[in-house]
């Protein structure tokens, strides 16, 4: 048997060679052999000759001693080595042959183990020499196992990264970026046999330097080693700027957008040449990098290229400018694209420009967009010029947008109560409407599949909202976004103009004042109710109304206030005549209003009952209560007029006959039939003072108590040659519209005043009262008037008394002051018609009044054996009372029956007036009463 050869020099192995070494091996030898007592000695010699020797001696505890032979030695030699077996043999020891053959064996062993020894001495001297080259390595050297402890770490890494073997040595490290960038080489290692890729790190903390490094590592079984090597500023620079070129070739490389990069020169023929063209210019164009390369950016132009936009561009580069343009390129097949060009300058450190880039992005879909939107466009422009409804030209517009976003469904929502919404199937209906609202006021982000584009109605100032829905719930991209808003700006175009036009059709058919129907929109509705009516056989029913003394608001109050009446007027007819009849401001103070179906006087005349009952309460007007009266008149179809215009005629007609009435409503007799038309009666008036066809009576006012005759009331007549006597409420009213109640006034009171005048020899006592109109108590020359009167007839002042009715006190704005002016001049002031008016009894000690004057209607109820005698006596008590307090004398007017007149006087009424008395009567007839008493008792 062959021992191994040693790998190490024996003397070497030897010296180093524990005694204890080869025990196991002994003992077995020994026991092979069957000795008693087993001694080794080894002797090698060194290069110098010395020599060095090794020995051990096992014994075998199981044999007796005494039992055991004489000590025989065998010897060996090989490999350089010598060597004795010592041994005393056991009684069963083998037979001498196979004693050799054994310690033959053992020797072999002994070798064997001698050549293991030297393997393990020649690795731990290599792993001492690389562990000291290791330590001495310039190099920062570390190791890791996989799971981070730290099995390497010299003393260049403990300088590089100013961490000791002490900190780190069997250890993770705690460094916190150290340990990430660790980290990730320990992931590197653990996927893959080859050198990981070098990192960079920099480590920066509160114990140390900014520190730039280099780390190399390689996986080995377990972990891995590496090396550090720390960077210079300049190593730094240059590993930063290697970065970013790596990452700016990584972005350009991965754009969507065309890049190319040329040299900066020359800028005329040929041009720059290119020096780079990213992936996505290669898939764009269809060129090759091989194609493009040396060439200039000329090879992209087309025949349709804009040469004012390549001037543009040419101007740009021979200034060194950045310039953005729009143009069409072409493909290497030919083919033709817009394209977005952004080309800037790109400068060295120094300033010196040595290269152009350009980007380039593809704009033809958008294009293409924009050329089918202006169509799109100019047809829903087409359909909105020739009128068609909103709902037809917002559905064209909308089948567009849906055609542009395919599996998308629109919509536009006007904001409003309700709002409006416009599909493509039209104005969405109430049970479809909740599906767009929902989304229109639900949040974007529970409802990503919802697009919104909110758009401005400069018209109105208003807003309304394009919703595009759909099953995807990516956002809109750029390009979508944009044909988004161009499809909203074009809606708001649509509905602004309809918008415009509706406010426009509102100015020519709507009363700007009070929002009702003017007079062309009446006509259109009422002419189109008389087409339909002519087939059907109905009736249509014309109303117009005036209010009584309208006039007098305006000219006491202002026009402001004469405005807001009419504002208050339209809100009580709307509610009195309700949705399904029409109502129309005529202009001024009169208002129209028809319906159909109903022409009998019943349902007219409980109609104008309903209306002159919603003048019943006051309008509140600039803090004061004013009462109004309107004059109504009716006219039915086919009954008297079959036109718009007869009809609001006829109408006219009969609310001026009742207004010549004194107010409430008059249906239109046919010709023939009504005993006194309007026009004829106005034109009539005009004439009859200079044809001295009025004429006044006078009625007795005597005291109550004493029975005697106290004064008369001048009451106007006009004696008509044609007609006869035409009643006051006829007239009156009439002279009260046209203004000529105002001379005819004047002539009243001088007349007047020149009858009392002459009977004031008869009765030194008497007064005489005479009534102003509203119209005349605001005339500036009023003072004036009443002055010449009694200086041109000679009565004293103190014998006039001038009736003014409370209503007309409480409207006039300068009714104080004139009735100062009044007084002054002497002359007595009475308020007629008292407790018909104005409810406020605040004027009654505000003004300087001499009395007042109970109206009849108050009279009527008291004095006989109605059931309400009692109230109405007490009412007139309260009154007389209340004059009495205030230093006022009463005179009570109606007093028709001698129980009517023995109340006035138990209730202590000065004055009575009235047809038990005396009625109206000729000058003549009151001059034979001038003595005359009446009875003080029944």
């Amino acid at each position: 048997m062959t021992a191994p050869p040693l790998r190490s020099e024996l003397s070497v192995v030897l010296a180093a060679l524990p005694p204890e070494a080869l025990d196991t091996l002994l003992s077995m030898g020994g026991q092979l052999m069957g000795a008693h007592v087993l001694h080794v000695s080894l002797v090698a010699s060194t290069a110098t000759g010395v020599e060095i020797t090794w020995h051990r001696t096992w014994a075998n505890p199981d044999v007796p001693v005494e039992a055991a032979s004489a000590l025989q030695a065998v010897a060996f030699s090989q490999n350089g080595c010598t060597g004795t077996l010592n041994f005393a043999l056991s009684p069963a020891a083998p037979a001498a042959a196979d004693l050799e053959r054994r310690a033959q064996q053992l020797w072999t062993a002994l070798l064997e183990q001698l050549a293991w020894h030297a393997e393990r001495l020649t690795l731990r001297q290599a792993h001492d020499q690389l562990g000291a080259v290791v330590q001495a390595a310039p190099l920062a050297v570390y190791a890791l196992t996989l799971e981070g402890w730290v099995k390497q770490w010299n003393r260049a890494a403990e300088d590089t990264f100013s961490v000791s073997q002490a900190q780190t040595m069997g250890r993770r490290l705690d460094d916190g970026l150290l340990s990430a960038a660790f980290a990730s080489l320990r992931r590197s290692a653990a996927r893959s046999h080859s050198p990981m890729a070098p990192q960079q790190p920099h480590l920066t903390g509160a114990e140390r330097e900014a520190l730039a490094v280099t780390l190399r590592a390689a996986p080995v079984p377990g972990g891995l080693v590496g090396t550090a090597q720390r960077l210079s500023v300049e190593e730094v620079q240059a590993l930063y700027t290697r970065q970013q070129l790596a990452l700016l070739e990584s972005v350009l490389a991965h754009a969507n957008d065309s890049v190319l990069i040329t040299e900066a020169e020359p800028i005329d023929q040929p041009g720059p040449r290119i020096v780079y063209a990213n992936a996505a210019f290669i898939q764009t164009t269809g060129y090759t990098l091989e194609d493009v390369l040396g060439q200039t950016p000329r090879i992209l132009q087309s025949s349709r290229t804009d040469r004012q936009v390549l001037d543009r561009i040419r101007y740009a580069l021979t200034h060194w400018q950045s310039i953005e343009v729009e143009l069409v390129n072409a493909r290497k097949d030919g083919s033709e694209f817009w394209v977005e060009l952004s080309i800037a300058p790109v400068a060295d450190a120094t300033g010196h420009y040595t290269h152009w880039i350009s980007i380039q992005r593809d704009i033809t879909e958008r294009k293409q967009f924009a050329e089918h939107l202006d169509r799109e466009r100019a047809q829903v422009l087409e359909l909105a010029a020739r009128n068609r409804p909103p709902s037809e030209v917002l559905a064209r517009l909308l089948g567009t947008v849906e055609r542009q976003f395919a599996g998308r469904r629109a919509a536009l929502v006007l904001p409003g109560k309700p709002p409006q919404v416009f599909t493509v199937q039209g104005e969405a209906q109430a049970q479809d409407q909740r599906l767009w609202l929902a989304g229109e006021t639900r949040a974007a982000d529970l409802n990503p599949a919802a697009w919104r584009q909110p758009f401005g109605r400069p018209h109105t100032g208003g807003t309304g909202l394009l919703v595009v829905q759909g099953s995807g719930a990516h956002l809109p991209n750029v390009d979508e976004r944009v044909q988004l808003a161009a499809a909203a700006q074009l809606a708001a175009l649509v509905i602004d103009r309809y918008d415009a036009q509706a406010a426009l059709e509102y100015q020519a058919l709507y009363d700007a004042l009070t929002g009702l129907p003017n007079r062309t929109f009446f006509e259109r509705q009422l002419g189109a109710a008389l087409q339909h009516a002519q087939r059907s056989g109905e009736a249509v029913t014309v109303g117009l109304m005036d209010l009584d003394r309208f006039k007098l608001i305006n000219d006491t109050l202002g026009h402001s206030v004469g405005d807001a009446l009419l504002q208050q007027v339209a809100l009580r007819l709307r509610g009195v005549l309700g949705p399904h009849r029409h109502l129309a401001r005529l202009g001024g103070d009169e208002f129209l209003f028809w319906w159909a179906g109903e022409g009998d006087v019943s349902p007219i005349s409980a109609t104008a009952e309903h209306l002159m009952e919603a003048f019943r309460e006051p309008f509140l007007l600039a803090e004061r209560e004013v009462f109004m009266r309107p004059s109504l008149g009716f006219s039915v179809f086919p009954h008297a007029g079959s036109r718009v215009e007869q009809l609001v005629q006829q109408a006219d007609s009969a609310m001026y006959q009742a207004k010549r009435r004194g107010g409430g409503y008059a249906l239109y007799a046919a010709q023939g039939q009504e005993p006194l038309a309007a026009i004829t009666l106005e034109s009539a008036l005009h004439r009859a003072l200079e044809r001295q066809e009025f004429v006044l009576q006078y009625q007795p006012q005597w005291q109550a108590q004493s029975g005697e005759l106290s004064g008369v009331e001048a009451l106007l007549r006009w004696q008509h040659p044609e007609l006869g006597l035409v009643p006051p409420d006829q007239f009156i009213p009439l002279a009260e519209v046209t203004g000529l109640i105002v001379p005819i006034g004047a002539w009243v009171l001088q007349q007047a005043c020149v009858q009392a005048a002459a009977w004031l020899d008869a009765a030194p006592d008497l007064r005489m009262a005479v009534n102003l109109s509203a119209r005349q108590f605001q005339q500036p020359d009023l003072i004036d008037t009443v002055t010449w009167a009694l200086e041109t007839s000679g009565l004293p002042p103190h014998h006039l008394e001038l009736e003014l009715t409370e209503s007309m006190l409480m409207q006039v704005v300068e009714a104080r002051e004139t009735l100062g002016r009044l007084k002054a001049l002497g002359v007595r002031v009475a308020v007629d018609d008292f407790g018909t008016g104005y409810s406020n009894l605040a004027y009654l000690k505000q003004y300087p009044i001499d009395s007042l004057k109970i109206d009849r209607s108050f009279t009527a109820g008291v004095g006989g054996n109605q059931a309400s005698a009692p109230q109405a006596e007490a009412l007139m008590q309260a009154i007389i009372q209340l004059a009495h307090a205030l230093n006022l004398e009463v005179t009570v007017e109606g007093v028709e029956t001698r129980e009517q007149l023995d109340t006035v006087r138990r209730l202590g009424g000065e004055y009575i007036q009235g047809y038990f008395t005396g009625r109206p009567q000729a000058a003549q007839q009151v001059t034979g009463q001038l003595a005359a008493r009446l009875p003080t008792s029944s």
